[in-house]
């Protein structure tokens, strides 16, 4: 899970410190810099998988690709943003920015022998490209860099296990860190040198899995049309830059899953009293239907149960696909819904959150959203250090943030800046105008 997330010339961010919590939310008003967090991890995120090794452009043109009857997709799946140049997301033309992230790696693979990892992460560009990294990892093993340019000396770093010695080289692109040569303490060990290997490859690799146990869900989102094409090969990622690619991996998933499918309807059920089913059309085309309690006119496809229902799967799929331990960036939450139905989706998120120990960070304009959240901490479900609310401000074109103070009993100290005070003067100007006689 993330522990922080640092910002420096980053669009509004000139520098931001985000402190993370299991639950972490971000308020304010629209061009404050909220989606900008999300863009500076996936922007870090789509560099270090670049295809070509060692890159060092930060932001390279996407291009689209030919679609056809064998791959609809208009993007490749390790593209995640499409946010233009690098002078348009450095601050001020100042041609420089930063990104640290910090957070904690489970003991899963390829980590299975290393153990639990803390990775601490700094990357600066400069002119798109990466002038300047350090880290650290440290857990069963620990290992600190820093690489300072080509043009300095960049001597090797060595680590010593009880296996032998793995020496790591410092690389100029995203890629950041490889194994250049390892060394078993029994030479002739064929078994040695492979764990030593692994082990090397999966601290080298340990930055970029961080990155890449953060799974974005979009804002813009929802099914358009009745069915979508099946891809030659099932989709390998949800997260895709536009929404037809997204609506293709979504629809081909839940057609090779069961088990997803009936999780999703199940949950479907639960909030907005329908089920999804889907047919396969001549093989090659998927049909979405959704299935209503008590309905008696049979399947109707789902495009046509209005646009709250259609943007649920691409929340409630990705969050079912998410391992324990990883992050759900989660772009408002309540578009299209209705403020009863915004209210128990955000019950079953900190639900999953508890039960599944995911990790949120929840972009919102919503009162319902933030008051769901706030009425856990009352009744002692949260703990308020396991929620972190920021509120983003634009202070004369710089993002201004400010971790709100929570207490126990939900309350927040100094109110939530034009959330519930902007009801409350509607609401008064509202009840004053009763109050004046009609002609």
């Amino acid at each position: 899970m993330l522990k922080s997330v640092h910002l420096k010339n980053f669009k509004l961010h000139e520098d931001t410190l985000i402190e993370a919590a299991p639950i972490t939310v971000f308020i304010g008003p629209n061009n404050s810099g909220k989606s900008s967090i999300f863009q500076a991890l996936l922007a870090l995120r789509q560099a270090m998988n670049s295809p070509i090794h060692p890159s060092r452009a930060f932001i390279s043109p996407l291009a689209r690709l030919d679609t056809g009857p064998g791959n609809p997709f208009m993007y490749v799946a390790s593209e995640l943003v499409n946010i233009g140049e690098f002078a348009d997301v450095a601050r001020g033309g100042r041609g420089t920015l930063a990104i640290g992230v910090a957070g904690g790696l489970e003991s899963t693979q390829p980590l299975a022998e290393v153990g639990p990892v803390q990775v601490n992460l700094e990357v600066r560009v400069a002119d798109n490209s990466l002038s300047y990294h350090e880290g650290e990892l440290f857990g069963s093993y620990s290992l600190k860099w820093v690489f300072l340019g080509q043009t300095e000396p960049s001597p090797e770093i060595v680590l010593s296990t009880l296996f032998g010695r793995i020496t790591f080289a410092k690389v100029p692109g995203f890629q950041l860190l490889r194994v250049a040569s390892v060394q078993a303490r029994t030479p002739d060990s064929p078994e040695l040198q492979r764990r030593l290997q692994d082990t090397g490859n999966a601290l080298a690799g340990a930055p970029g899995q961080l990155l890449n146990s953060l799974h974005h869900v979009s804002a813009i989102r929802g099914f358009e049309e009745w069915g979508y094409p099946l891809p030659e090969e099932r989709a390998q990622s949800l997260e895709r830059i536009c929404l037809p690619d997204r609506a293709v991996a979504l629809v081909t998933t839940i057609a090779s899953n069961a088990r997803l499918k009936k999780q999703l309807s199940d949950r479907l059920s639960d909030l907005l009293k329908i089920g999804l089913d889907i047919e396969f059309v001549g093989g090659s085309r998927v049909k979405v239907f959704a299935n209503q309690e008590k309905r008696t006119d049979g399947q109707r496809l789902f495009v046509n149960e209005g646009t709250g229902a259609n943007q649920l799967p691409f929340i409630l799929v990705p969050i079912a696909l998410t391992p324990a331990g990883e992050t759900i960036l989660l772009s408002e939450p309540e578009v299209h819904l209705h403020p009863e139905r915004q209210c128990e989706l955000t019950r079953m998120l900190l639900k999953v959150a508890k039960k599944e120990s995911i990790q949120f960070f929840i972009e919102t304009h919503s009162e319902h959203v933030l008051h769901v959240i706030l009425n856990a901490i009352a009744r002692h479900e949260w703990l308020p250090s396991e929620v972190a609310i920021y509120y983003f401000e634009n202070v004369n074109g710089t993002a201004k943030t400010t971790r709100l103070e929570v207490d126990e009993q939900g309350g927040v100290k100094g109110g939530l800046p034009g959330f519930f005070d902007q009801s409350l003067d509607e609401l008064t100007e509202y009840l004053e105008s009763l109050k004046k006689p009609t002609a």
